[in-house]
């Protein structure tokens, strides 16, 4: 807060050497906030006035003193001031060694129908000093000057130390530049001041000095980064010091928004006063210039520590982290587009282009879930709007063909987060999917060394999740769209399956490695089927042994029955003594094929004689439905059914 030791105003010049008192100022009334700000609210500003400040030459004649009081204090009929001067000296809080002389008036007042006004201001002197620089109160010395003899060498010589003062504040603020406390003002003083030292010194006359100059102490372009509260103020009445004025009202009910509403209420009265306001305020973070740059992002750094909100802080502190991501992003995509024209295109930059703006989008994301939930809606959508604001300005970044791809697979890989879901998918939409993703494998193959990518690609999160989801998109369109038609042969299969990846799907690489896995289970289920028909037809052959032996007897009883006999004809007779021999090599031909050491047999070998044994089945079964037509003797040939074949 700032404070003044009252004793230190002065009335110097003549008027000095011949008296005992001295013009000074009193605390008349004080006010203090009823509602004490939160700890937020960290950075302190005071304001210094002068209110009424041509009543100070009045203060000078004597205005309020009797006969007696104007001797005591040296005053004669007919005095007025010649010269007055009214400022501040105050020390940088942040760096004691600057020194600043700050005037608040300086009027020309030698012609008594004239005040030629040099300079008059009032306004913030201390600007957004954190709690932490403040060790001890901030005390300012005011100084009072002014002389009333007629010597124009008197005056000049006053100007010029002033001047000579005010000229040391410019200097002391150009070697020790000032952060923070009162920056604004240095940068406001420098120049204005030079201004207000050259127009004095170009004149001749000084009657005719009219030169003035304002310092403004703090722009009004910044003050949407903070949020202020008045919380104190404290008015000085200046008058001389055998004088005791009373305390004044003006604060009774007051309750300031800001600092303007307790300077309205000073405004009856033609006495000068000193008024004091002191001011806490929070910080604002600022984006609405938003360069992406790292000196940009450095200033945000710096103007991050005045944050003191938790919250806010971690708000922001998240916020500037998606910068510094814009930021190496379109670096990399800088580095990559300009490799485009070499011989090597830089596939690693292009790989951090994908991995930086898949972070800056989750971040973006979760960031927009915790503000979601944020009880402070300023907050809330001024954060939401700056993430926006980022996304919108980066997605433009991606002009070229390279580059939208780059963002899609990235966006690809945001939007379908955990485990691949193919549910609801065709064949044809997982396909797409592998066409996109593999664009950027197919790409990485460029930068393989001996079979290799560079350890910097395969530690990208990103290419691990690309990787990853490949495998699982492809996988699912092996399950999907990989099973032949359970109607077609082996062979047949086979063809389709061996098509499919090399025509249909050839960019699906676990689709390609893992077709000879299907071709091979075909061929094994085959196999295992083969070995169990093979197995049933070895036990169907064994269990009619007994009746092939029952029907061979019967038909050669027939056969030596009608040998001679004229009842049957010569051509069945015929017919029936072929089909004996058909019939005991078929016998035959059944007990070699049954008698085969299946553990011993090749899957072709099982299969060959499977399909042996179905075509002489074919076979055995003409003969029987030609000798189911002849009488055989005592029912000889009842075991010759259609169901009792082997």
């Amino acid at each position: 807060m700032l404070r003044f030791f009252l004793p230190a105003l002065f009335l110097l010049g003549t008027l000095r050497l011949e008296a005992q008192f001295s013009i000074t100022a009193t605390e008349v009334e004080n006010w203090v906030t009823p509602f004490p700000v939160s700890t937020d609210f960290n950075l302190n500003s005071s304001y210094v006035y002068l209110i009424n400040p041509t009543a100070l030459q009045n203060v000078f004649e004597g205005e309020g003193l009797n006969r007696g009081e104007k001797k005591d204090v040296g005053l004669k009929k007919g005095d007025y001031p010649q010269y007055m001067y009214l400022g501040v000296n105050i020390k940088d809080p942040n760096n004691e060694a600057n020194m600043l002389s700050i005037p608040l008036m300086i009027h020309d007042v030698r012609d008594p129908s004239i005040s030629s006004r040099l300079v008059e201001y009032g306004g913030r002197f201390l600007e957004n000093i954190p709690d932490d620089n403040l060790k001890s109160d901030i005390v300012a010395k005011i100084k009072f000057e002014a002389f009333k003899g007629n010597n124009s060498n008197e005056f000049w010589k006053k100007t010029a130390e002033i001047s000579l003062n005010l000229g040391r504040t410019a200097t002391s603020i150009l070697k020790n530049p000032i952060t923070g406390a009162i920056g604004t003002l240095g940068e406001q003083i420098i120049p204005q001041v030079d201004k207000g030292i050259k127009s004095m010194g170009n004149l001749d006359d000084p009657k005719k000095i009219v030169s003035e100059f304002y310092i403004k102490l703090l722009g009004k372009e910044l003050s949407s980064l903070f949020e202020e509260r008045v919380v104190s103020a404290t008015l000085y009445r200046i008058h001389w010091d055998i004088d005791k004025p009373i305390r004044s009202k003006f604060f009774n009910n007051a309750n300031p928004k800001k600092v303007d509403d307790l300077r309205k209420l000073i405004n009856t009265t033609a006495a000068p006063f000193l008024l004091v306001i002191n001011t806490k305020s929070e910080y604002n973070t600022d984006h609405s210039q938003l360069v992406y740059n790292q000196i940009y992002i450095e200033r945000k750094a710096r103007d991050f520590r005045k944050i003191q909100n938790a919250n806010k802080r971690e708000i922001e502190k998240t916020f500037l982290e998606v910068l510094k991501q814009a930021v190496e992003l379109q670096n990399q995509m800088n580095i990559f587009q300009n490799s485009l024209n070499t011989k090597y295109p830089d596939w690693l930059a292009y790989s951090k282009t994908i991995e930086i703006y898949y972070q800056l989008r989750q971040i973006k994301n979760q960031e927009a879930l915790k503000l979601s939930a944020t009880n402070d809606p300023l907050i809330r959508d001024k954060y939401l709007r700056l993430y926006s604001n980022v996304q919108t300005d980066v997605d433009l970044w991606f002009g070229s063909e390279l580059l939208q791809r780059a963002r899609g697979i990235a966006s690809y890989l945001i939007n379908n987060p955990g485990p691949y879901q193919a549910s609801g998918k065709t064949p044809r939409q997982l396909y797409e999917d592998i066409e996109m993703l593999d664009y950027y494998r197919d790409r990485l193959k460029q930068t393989e060394n001996q079979g290799r990518l560079p350890k910097e690609i395969e530690g990208l999160l990103t290419f691990d999740l690309a990787t990853r989801k490949l495998r699982e998109i492809e996988t699912a369109l092996l399950e999907l769209d990989f099973t032949p038609d359970p109607k077609l042969d082996i062979e047949k299969k086979k063809a389709w399956l061996l098509n499919r990846v090399s025509q249909v799907y050839p960019l699906c690489q676990v689709c390609s490695q893992r077709v000879g896995e299907k071709i091979t289970a075909l061929e094994n289920a085959t196999a295992e089927e083969n070995l169990r028909k093979y197995k049933e037809l070895s036990a169907a052959y064994y269990a009619k042994l007994e009746c092939f032996e029952t029907v061979l007897q019967g038909i050669n009883g027939f056969i030596k029955s009608n040998n001679d006999s004229l009842k049957v004809s010569e051509a069945i007779f015929n017919g029936v003594k072929t089909d004996k021999e058909e019939f005991t090599r078929l016998i035959n031909s059944f007990s070699d094929i049954a008698s085969k050491d299946y553990t011993q047999l090749s899957g072709k070998e099982v299969s060959d004689l499977i399909r042996r044994y179905q075509i002489n089945r074919e076979k055995m079964s003409g003969i029987i439905q030609r000798l189911k037509s002849l009488s055989l003797g005592n029912g000889g040939m009842s075991c010759l059914t259609d169901d009792a074949r082997p």
